[in-house]
Formats: C-alpha cells, sequence, structure tokens
C-alpha cells in the first residue's frame, strides 16, 4: 500500500515540477515580449534592420581599410540609407526622409558621440593648460611650469636632432609652450610691480 502511495506521490511531484517548469517558461516570454516592446518604442525596427545590413557591410569594407572601422561604418550607414530612400521612392508615391534619417541618426550619433566627446575634452585641456600658462596665480607655479616645458623643449630637440625637418611642428609647438609659460612669468613680474607701485602711492 505504501509502495502505490510513494508511486502517485513521485507522479504528483512530478506533476507540480513540470507546471513549475512551464510557469517559468511563461514567466520568461512573457518578460521577453515586455522587454522587445519596450526595446521597439524607444527604438525603431527600422534602426535594427539598418544596423544589421551596415555591420554585413562594414565586413566588406574592414576587409578593405581595417585601420578605420568608425569611417567604414558611417559609409556603410549613409550609403544603405540613400538606397533605402531610392528603392522607397521606386515603390511608393511617398517617401518619409525623416524616417531613415532618424534611423540613420540612432546608429551616427552614439558612434561618433565618444570621439566628439574626446575631441572636446582635448580642446578644453588644451584651453586650460594654456591659461595656466599665459595667467598663472603664483609665482612658483610659474616658474615650475617654465622649467617643465623647457625640459620638454629639450628633450624633443635633442630627440630630433637629426631629423628636425620632419619634426617641425612638434619642436614648434613646444616652443610655443614655453613662450607662453615666459609671457605668465612677465604677466606675473607686471602684476608685482604695479601692485608696488600703489602700495608707495597709498603710502605717500
Amino acid at each position: 500500500m505504501s509502495a502505490i502511495t510513494d508511486f502517485f506521490q513521485k507522479i504528483q511531484n512530478q506533476i507540480v515540477e513540470i507546471q513549475t517548469t512551464i510557469n517559468q517558461i511563461k514567466t520568461s516570454w512573457e518578460n521577453f515580449q515586455k522587454f522587445w516592446d519596450l526595446f521597439f518604442t524607444l527604438v525603431p525596427w527600422e534602426v535594427l534592420l539598418l544596423l544589421i545590413f551596415s555591420v554585413i557591410l562594414l565586413s566588406i569594407f574592414n576587409s578593405i581599410s581595417p585601420s578605420t572601422p568608425k569611417a567604414n561604418l558611417t559609409v556603410s550607414v549613409v550609403l544603405l540609407s540613400t538606397l533605402w530612400l531610392y528603392f522607397w521612392g521606386l515603390f511608393a508615391k511617398e517617401v518619409s526622409y525623416s524616417k531613415v534619417i532618424i534611423a540613420s541618426l540612432y546608429i551616427l550619433i552614439p558612434l561618433h558621440a565618444i570621439g566628439m566627446g574626446q575631441w572636446l575634452y582635448g580642446i578644453g585641456k588644451r584651453m586650460y593648460w594654456k591659461k595656466r600658462r599665459i595667467a598663472p596665480k603664483q609665482w612658483e607655479a610659474a616658474l615650475h611650469q617654465v622649467s617643465l616645458d623647457y625640459h620638454e623643449f629639450m628633450g624633443k630637440a635633442h630627440g630630433f636632432h637629426n631629423v628636425i625637418q620632419e619634426n617641425r611642428e612638434s619642436i614648434q609647438k613646444e616652443i610655443e609652450r614655453l613662450e607662453q609659460s615666459l609671457q605668465g612669468i612677465k604677466g606675473l613680474l607686471l602684476q608685482k610691480k604695479s601692485m608696488e607701485m600703489e602700495n608707495k602711492n597709498s603710502n605717500v
């Protein structure tokens, strides 16, 4: 009798396990559908389609020019977008240029955002150091900057002494930095001189 009870208990446990597995699969499928519904509300399906074909075309361009993947992907997106508009115009009376442009921008903006950020960061960094060289706030900092720029210039000048003409731009940049640092020291000297004159006038 106990053997029969155990047998039916095992069957019941297996049925429960199967039901649990089915419920888990159902929940996973519902979550999967919700994810893609949310994804396609944020990203149009045309973007995914354009990206897939762009990656296929990118592999061809990379085999020709492997050193320029970003430019290759840009050309792929632009070329496919142009073909998309062309064939759309052949088979339809009205062409939605905005839909194609938006789909292209979904790919091109993130692609070039990092490079644009690095470019803007480089400009900001150069402006910061230029301002720090030209308008230092402390004498010690100005002297330290002149010393750094001088040693950097001398290092490159000695390193390129056999190929000076080929590296003129690099040496000229170091000279410009050194001149800016010297200009900053001159500015500090003029500031101190004007402050001394003001102090003398106030004492009189």
